[in-house]
């Protein structure tokens, strides 16, 4: 006697909409992370000095 299994997949759509769910915000916050860690390392120009006379 054969038996037979109850596979269930997953739908494709559903899997993408998780991880898009998933990637947005990871992706948000790594932007926002970097761009707030690239401030430290800014050199800019220095600050005027005033010598006196």
């Amino acid at each position: 006697m054969a038996e037979t299994t109850n596979v269930k997949k997953s739908s494709p759509l559903l899997i993408a909409a998780a991880w898009i769910i998933v990637i947005i915000p990871t992706a948000w916050g790594l932007d926002f992370t970097v761009k707030n860690a690239l401030k430290i390392f800014n050199i800019g120009t220095p600050a005027a000095t005033t010598t006196a006379k």
